[in-house]
């Protein structure tokens, strides 16, 4: 076998890295190489490693760069929306008691030469950031368009499970806003499309709302957004914080918010129990029902007189006076020869 030709030894793949000045260094594990690295924290350290194997057996390189953290932008199509003091903090303490297992992975920032984009490793970047772990991070470079690669740490974040449901709709939003339909979203996401319903409602919920959610994300699945959208629909945002406060802060179940919105949207009506009335005499009846009222009566002519005062007078309190040519009509129809009859049918509505 010629000299060129035999394979890499652990030895030599070490040695592909640049050197660097030795008055910066610092320790990072690769999960591949177990490279060992000196750097320097404003330049970019370049080693072509062939660590993975295709489904074939063929090794497969992968460009493996360490960036200093600084030079590491988010990514503004990002997967995850919430990022907790205390999930850096944790994340940090690993990192400075275990040292970088895994590659973060990265595209090259196209507006600005020389800098990244993440993809997926965002904590740990703001955990150098923030707590001054490591001046820099081993990361694999991808050669993808900004939306592919917020697809491809939307991918890792759900094969580790790091998503809330918050995280998601945000990030589906973010998608559509790129162009991308409802549908699309759920075929690539291998949601129920129903299901993109109950995502798409975090984004009609009050900033109000929404700053709860981005408190206890985990408290607020999809359901629960839906079912608060349902009810700042039906009886505004005053009932629906104070339903989402006490759902969070007493730790609610969600059969009890379901119940809160269902009184909201569907509120018992209190049955009246309808006014009925029959009084028969010797002379007539009289019948009420409800607001209708009906009298039909005889009267002694030497009572009709009186009789017509009282019943006037009590009309006056409750009846409405008609139109000009109504009150012609009825002067007309009183003064008309049955109504000198020693009966009287009288209704009143």
């Amino acid at each position: 076998m010629k000299e060129r030709d035999r394979p890499l030894s652990r030895e030599d793949r070490l040695a592909v890295e640049l050197p660097m000045p030795k008055n910066f260094s610092n320790r990072l594990a690769s999960q591949d190489a177990g490279l060992i690295a000196t750097l320097n924290p404003t330049s970019v350290t370049t080693a072509e490693i062939s660590a993975d194997t295709d489904a074939g057996g063929a090794s497969v390189s992968r460009n493996l760069v360490h960036i200093p953290v600084e030079l590491i932008d988010p990514n503004p199509l990002a997967p995850r929306e919430v990022y907790t003091p205390e999930m850096i903090s944790a994340r940090a303490k690993d990192l400075r008691d275990q040292g970088q297992h895994d590659p973060i992975h990265v595209i090259r920032n196209p507006e600005y030469p020389g800098r990244y984009i993440i993809c997926d490793g965002w904590t740990r970047v703001q955990a150098c950031t923030t707590h001054k772990v490591l001046p820099a991070l081993l990361a694999q470079v991808h050669e993808l368009s900004l939306q592919e690669s917020a697809w491809f740490g939307y991918e890792q974040n759900e094969g580790r499970a790091q998503h809330t449901d918050f995280d998601r709709a945000m990030f589906y939003e973010k998608m559509i806003a790129q162009g991308e339909t409802a549908a699309e979203l759920a075929r690539r996401a291998k949601l129920p499309r129903a299901m993109m319903t109950f995502y798409r409602a975090y984004k009609k919920l009050p900033d109000e709302i929404l700053d709860l959610v981005r408190e206890r994300p985990l408290k607020f699945s999809a359901r629960v957004a839906y079912a608060l959208h349902q009810l700042h629909e039906a009886a505004g945002i005053r009932r629906t914080l104070t339903v989402a406060t006490k759902f969070a802060e007493e730790d609610q179940t969600v059969r009890w918010l379901s119940n809160q919105v269902q009184a909201a949207i569907h509120p018992k009506q209190h049955k009246v129990v309808p006014t009925t009335k029959h009084i028969k005499y010797s002379n007539g009846y009289y019948k009420q029902r409800e607001d209708a009222f009906e009298l039909s009566i005889e009267v002694e002519a030497d009572k009709r007189e009186a009789f017509a005062q009282a019943l006037e007078a009590l009309l006056e309190t409750v009846a409405v006076k008609a139109a000009p040519t109504d009150q012609k009509t009825a002067i007309a129809a009183h003064e008309s020869p049955t109504s000198a009859s020693t009966a009287a049918d009288i209704k009143v509505s």
